[in-house]
């Protein structure tokens, strides 16, 4: 079967964004030409039944943004804001759903002036990487973040099929948890994964059992840890050199105080989505640059959540106990992409999936006959198996080049007020800055951002 001739999955998971926001525009007239996705739709009584209410009852439509408007306020993305943004009616009780996120976004720190930003969609030109991977490979458009809450319980979600919290935790650590890092290395191998970072902290230096590997990664001279850095995947991956089976890509986090010379790029508010884009057509033209890996990878790009920006589609009605308390759905939809030579071009996937699905997915490969877990497998039972979107036969032509033009052409912008907001109101920011401090330990270059540093 097609799963089994796949040696090596590159899996990135960026940071809050729907799938409307940045990929509904794929089913619109003027998409050149329209793709058969659940996105958005030109009929005007069709936008009309999902304009959310302001503060003061007037309604917000649905509508494009221009690419250079991306530096947006951080809309709120915690579980008591998404229960707001689902379980509000739209505009006139036209829906009975998903009518909160203007109001929502009302609570945000600092305020925001411009309530309707969570309602603006982008097009083609603000993402051409998107737009190339859904025509050139696959689009998921039922996939769901796991939990209606924030980051870091839908990120352990993702890289444990459960998670011991839902608010996000400060300058505590987390509860230790069993991760696909614990998993991979069980079942497949002490080769078996590796996670490069762009810059900064790696995500789970938050989970402090992995800060002596961090650093140590960090450290190490032909820069082959299990935590390395981002500057050495091009030619680790052009060499000849045996690579770990499971690649993780992670970007610079927004919310990431260290000092480094990279620009944040997880598409976090309120780094603008074009980095993004940029990094993703990066780690594109590495991976397609080797035709050998290339023949047996499968690149997966997804997001943890939605960070509070408008869908249409109901969350699923998928049951999960998480931190000791029970959700009846998932979160909101996110974009996921499928890019590999075994999934035919312009793929619209639409049954339904979440990040746990990617944790079964690699037990399909490498332990075909057990599960990843009893939890991932149970979750499962509301899913089809990844594997199914995977062709027996590969597409054998030269893998397409994202169009370079589209890639010159991105705007970008810097955010006009203080990336991280006041220090309480950003508790992954005060995590980073616990793990950073525990990192400088051993290894002294890790430092704090001084602006950041002063405001704490």
């Amino acid at each position: 079967m097609a799963i089994g001739d796949i040696d090596t999955f590159v899996i990135v998971m960026l940071e809050n964004r729907s799938f409307d926001h940045v990929c509904g525009y794929l089913s619109l007239p003027d998409a050149a030409p329209p793709m058969d996705v659940e996105g958005l739709r030109a009929d005007q009584a069709w936008l009309d039944q999902w304009r959310n209410d302001d503060l003061d009852g007037t309604p917000v439509p649905i509508h494009r943004l221009e690419p250079d408007e991306q530096n947006f306020i951080d809309p709120p993305h915690e579980d008591v804001n998404i229960a707001t943004q689902i379980n509000t009616p739209t505009h006139g009780g036209a829906q009975p759903m998903l009518g909160g996120f203007v109001k929502s976004y009302a609570n945000a720190i600092p305020r925001p002036e411009n309530r309707s930003a969570v309602m603006g969609y982008y097009t083609k030109e603000a993402v051409p990487v998107f737009d190339f991977f859904a025509r050139n490979y696959a689009i998921c458009d039922h996939w769901f973040s796991s939990l209606p809450a924030g980051t870091q319980s839908n990120r352990l979600m993702a890289m444990s099929g459960q998670s011991d919290i839902i608010h996000n935790v400060g300058p505590v650590t987390f509860p230790d948890q069993q991760l696909a890092y614990d998993w991979l290395t069980k079942n497949v191998g002490a080769n078996g994964w590796c996670s490069y970072q762009y810059g900064g902290v790696p995500f789970f230096s938050l989970m402090h059992r992995w800060i002596d590997a961090i650093a140590s990664g960090r450290k190490a001279a032909d820069g082959r840890g299990l935590f390395r850095q981002y500057e050495h995947f091009a030619d680790q991956w052009q060499g000849n050199d045996p690579l770990p089976n499971v690649i993780f890509i992670e970007p610079k986090y927004s919310d990431d105080p260290s000092v480094t010379k990279f620009r944040p790029n997880d598409d976090h508010c309120p780094t603008g989505i074009s980095h993004g884009q940029k990094f993703l057509a990066d780690i594109y033209n590495t991976v397609i640059g080797n035709s050998d890996r290339w023949k047996k990878t499968a690149l997966i790009v997804t997001y943890d959540e939605h960070g509070g920006f408008f869908d249409h589609v109901p969350p699923l009605d998928v049951p999960v106990t998480a931190g000791g308390e029970t959700f009846g759905t998932t979160g909101i939809r996110v974009p996921t992409f499928i890019v590999s030579p075994y999934v035919k071009p312009g793929v619209v996937y639409k049954d339904q999936a979440d990040a746990t699905s990617i944790l079964a997915l690699l037990a399909d490969r490498f332990t075909p006959d057990v599960a990843y877990s009893q939890v991932v497998a149970d979750r499962q039972q509301s899913f089809k198996p990844l594997r199914v979107i995977f062709d027996n036969a590969p597409v054998t032509d030269a893998p397409k080049p994202i169009p370079q033009a589209a890639i010159d052409a991105l705007i970008y912008t810097d955010p006009e007020f203080a990336m991280f907001g006041p220090p309480q109101s950003n508790t992954n920011a005060l995590a980073f800055r616990g793990a950073i401090q525990r990192l400088a330990q051993l290894d002294p270059t890790y430092l704090i951002d001084s602006t950041y540093q002063a405001m704490v």
